[in-house]
């Protein structure tokens, strides 16, 4: 890069955008008869957008036939998933008028005759006012939706406890303000976009771009029967006629699994096309895996909220054939079996069915029978708080390993229940009980390598490529290969992601084909992809294509790109895309400006947002929009370096030199070590006749 190269598109602005974790808890009981309610004229809120074929395939129509299946439903979770706000089920939470301090204001909750009500009290100003209308979960929280306009639905961050009947800030600690994306008012905590694909019947998210609003319907609030089952109303018709067959799609173990994921994952949609029960979950969907940091701990255990897929996946278990179904009923979503005798668990690891261990739950714990230490769930299920009160059980199945406490920071469910010991306690514990085993065992492995490879430590590419080997969990393999990426350039990877184009697995391959597009030589590979069989590898060629500037000449996955970007175009991620794009083709001036101001309107907060959006400006040629951005960018970061010295290389590219000197140099006061700008500096330098100032910076440049 020269003094007077323009501003580089990083490859951060084409990252795959991962499902918001905004907080959607588990629901139970209430009343059974609110789930069939009907739309009243004028309610903000229905349960249904078409009644009309509710009544032809919802449960009403079902129950006459299988009436245990729909009474099991009823109480699970799935039924309650989301309803209006109802006087007799919320009124005890708005009685009386409660409030709670959050992010720096007063949140008051208030019921005005029939009308539940959000005011918001800052300490200075005046108050605001919003309607309460929905209600996702019942217990342990019930999260309350607003009404915004544009037909945006948000979900509120202060929720109701109802086992304590106590308002809580599920954020608490977080501070956040208006204007940032996890803020309740932002687009990180929209229940259009964010929650209702999984938490209500036959959802279409139909947002419109251009009048910025959303116009979404679905057939029945919560899920139901036709969430998991195809071809209803042909099948209930026929039977009133007395076949019983008609209609009727028997889903194959895998394509059942495939169904439940589509909510109990956390993953990016790739589709406007409603998935059907039998469709393929990667034609989709793109599944968030552990190369992305943050999600999980180096070993696979949920740290974020992950919604129980990925976790799975990673287990022996899953890579035997066990599926969901193999231990919950598909209607109630309990166990099958108690868990708390170990009967479930012991139903395969008593005799090796489907060539499992053979386990003495006794002698294997090393805890006494009828001890929460000898249940198999507490020390290979381990369960994480989320949003204050809500504890999910991990589903990844690993070994405690209080070690790996010690060396990386990793929870181990020893020390979860022996609170009252140290950690060295544990780790002497497991290592006399389990310690040559935990040493062999890819777990460790695993959580040493990965944490290397989060650290960016050079150790973590042999040992990544060492594991990758002899992978044979697919999960685990597309983790590595995500991770190998940060190593690039380098033979050994280069050799490993085009060995991986061919996997067997969608995941593999899709990690893979992002990985191409950082190679010189990958262009040819990636539209080699563009053909695959799975439209998430596809699409991740069709990313891979976009993050080398080019555009994507496969008629078929062209049309597939445009339509992903079309549907999470109320996604910043997704504007700067489409921004480049317009861009790239030309279409400079308005088009690139106005999906720039609408990805910065949808996170206002965020300082790199205004970076990202003034290098797609300066590429467009709009230099003085990006140098706005820049400045506002560098207001609400004052310490990052980054601003100045884009700001310097941005005035460069003016031929503005002077200035170009003054902004690198705030650069590198701001950080001694930005190789980078001080090479851009020696470059200005020597352009200003200064040859002294110009071998001085260079020699930072190198590190001297």
């Amino acid at each position: 890069m020269t003094a007077s190269a323009s501003l580089a598109l990083p490859i951060l602005l084409f990252a795959a955008f991962a499902l918001a974790a905004i907080g959607c808890s588990d629901s139970s009981d209430t009343d059974s008869k609110t789930q069939f309610s009907r739309a009243q004229p004028g309610q903000t809120f229905p349960y249904s957008h078409n009644p009309q074929r509710l009544a032809r395939m919802g449960p009403d129509a079902c129950v006459s036939c299988h009436q245990q299946a729909v009474e099991d439903w009823r109480q699970s979770h799935h039924a309650k998933a989301n309803r209006p706000v109802s006087v007799r089920l919320d009124a005890p939470a708005f009685t009386p008028t409660r409030q709670i301090q959050e992010s720096g204001v007063t949140y008051e909750m208030v019921l005005v005759g029939q009308d539940f009500k959000l005011r918001v009290i800052p300490e200075e100003g005046p108050i605001e006012e919003y309607d309460l209308v929905g209600v996702i979960g019942e217990t342990p929280i019930r999260q309350y939706l607003a009404h915004l306009p544009g037909g945006r639905f948000q979900t509120i961050s202060a929720s109701y406890d109802v086992i304590n009947d106590s308002w809580i800030d599920v954020f608490a600690g977080e501070d956040r303000q208006p204007g940032e994306w996890g803020h309740w008012q932002g687009q990180g905590m929209n229940w259009n976009a964010n929650c209702a694909y999984c938490h209500v019947t036959e959802y279409e998210k139909a947002f419109d771009y251009e009048g910025n609003a959303y116009h979404s319907t679905w057939t029945q609030q919560g899920l139901a029967c036709a969430s998991c089952h195809t071809g209803l109303e042909e099948h209930i018709a026929a039977a009133h006629a007395g076949d019983y067959t008609t209609g009727l799609t028997q889903l194959s173990k895998g394509q059942t699994q495939d169904n439940c994921v589509t909510c109990h994952s956390r993953r990016d949609q790739l589709t406007a096309d409603a998935f059907l029960p039998g469709d393929a979950y990667h034609d989709h969907f793109s599944l968030s895996l552990p190369d992305q940091p943050g999600l999980y701990y180096p070993d696979g255990q949920i740290l974020d909220e992950v919604f129980v897929h990925a976790s799975f996946s990673m287990s022996r278990m899953a890579k035997a054939g066990v599926t969901c179904m193999d231990c919950h009923n598909p209607h109630s979503l309990k166990p099958i079996l108690p868990v708390q005798t170990n009967m479930l668990c012991m139903r395969c690891h008593d005799g090796g069915v489907m060539d499992s261990p053979v386990i003495n739950p006794l002698e294997h714990s090393f805890h006494p029978e009828g001890s929460t230490g000898n249940q198999c769930v507490s020390c290979h299920m381990p369960k994480t708080v989320y949003m204050q009160i809500d504890w999910r059980a991990d589903h990844g199945f690993h070994s405690p390993d209080p070690l790996m406490t010690r060396e990386h920071g990793i929870p181990n469910a020893c020390s979860n229940c022996h609170q009252d010991e140290t950690l060295d306690w544990a780790v002497e514990h497991a290592e006399n009980w389990y310690g040559d085993k935990l040493e062999a065992s890819r777990q460790r492995a695993r959580a040493r390598a990965i944490s290397q490879a989060y650290a960016r430590e050079p150790g973590g590419l042999p040992a990544l490529l060492e594991l990758a080997k002899d992978e044979d969990i697919a999960v685990w393999q597309a983790t590595y290969t995500g991770l190998l990426r940060n190593y690039l350039p380098n033979t050994a990877v280069a050799d490993h992601l085009r060995a991986m184009l061919e996997h067997s697995s969608e995941l593999v391959r899709e990690r893979a084909a992002i990985g191409m597009a950082q190679l010189e030589d990958g262009q040819a590979a990636l539209m080699d992809r563009l053909g695959d069989e799975s439209r998430s590898v596809r699409i991740a060629a069709s990313r891979g294509m976009e993050m080398r500037n080019q555009d994507v000449v496969d008629p078929v996955a062209a049309k597939e790109w445009a339509e992903y970007l079309g549907f999470n175009s109320d996604r910043p991620q997704t504007l700067f895309i489409k921004a480049n794009q317009a861009s790239r083709r030309g279409n400079a001036g308005s088009e690139v400006l106005q999906h720039v101001q609408r990805a910065i309107e949808l996170d206002t907060a965020n300082p790199e947002m205004y970076h990202q959006a003034a290098i797609l400006l300066s590429a467009a040629g709009l230099n003085k929009e990006a140098r706005s951005q820049l400045f506002i960018g560098w207001e609400l970061a004052p310490r990052n370096a980054r601003f100045p010295y884009s700001l310097g290389l941005l005035a460069a590219e003016m031929d503005d030199l002077a200035s170009t000197v003054g902004y690198l140099e705030e650069a590198v006061a701001l950080e001694p070590d930005f190789h980078r700008a001080w090479y851009n500096l020696s470059l200005a330098y020597s352009k200003l006749n200064r040859p002294e100032d110009a071998r001085r910076a260079m020699r930072r440049a190198r590190g001297e």
